[in-house]
């Protein structure tokens, strides 16, 4: 939490931008906050022999599209995840049974990405060690 508000005592009284070597400071402090808090995430959910933090992110996407025909170029989008990492991504799910390669409605470029049953439970166990964790984290 220290990192916050360290990040807030870079901006200028006065309410205008930041100077650049502050400015790549808060990068720098934004990069160490994220690490603080992903690297015991993903600790406690490989202990739990769940997915991977990222991968949970994608299950999650897909699952909560609802009847929305997911690309993988809009998980792409979504979560800001590069192309060749997300065509792997989905390859590795797609192997393990997580999630399945669909045609798209007629006309439409590409296949959509399914969740499938396996795909959901793992999701909602992560989802589970995930609560968990946050708690213990930030309300210690």
């Amino acid at each position: 939490m220290r990192h916050v508000a360290r990040a807030g005592a870079l901006r200028r009284r006065s309410g205008s931008i930041p100077a650049v070597g502050n400015l790549l400071g808060l990068i720098g402090e934004l990069r160490r906050l994220s690490r603080t808090v992903t690297v015991p995430l993903e600790r406690d959910l490989k202990r739990a022999g769940c997915p991977a933090l990222e991968t949970f992110e994608v299950l999650r996407e897909i699952d909560q599209s609802g009847d929305v025909d997911l690309r993988s170029v809009d998980l792409q989008t979504r979560l800001a995840i590069p192309r060749y990492r997300m065509s792997r991504l989905i390859d590795r799910l797609e192997k393990v049974g997580y999630v399945e390669r669909q045609r798209g409605a007629s006309g439409a470029r590409g296949h959509v990405i399914v969740i499938t049953d396996a795909g959901r439970r793992a999701s909602r166990e992560a989802s589970s060690v995930l609560l968990a964790a946050v708690r213990r984290f930030f309300y210690k």
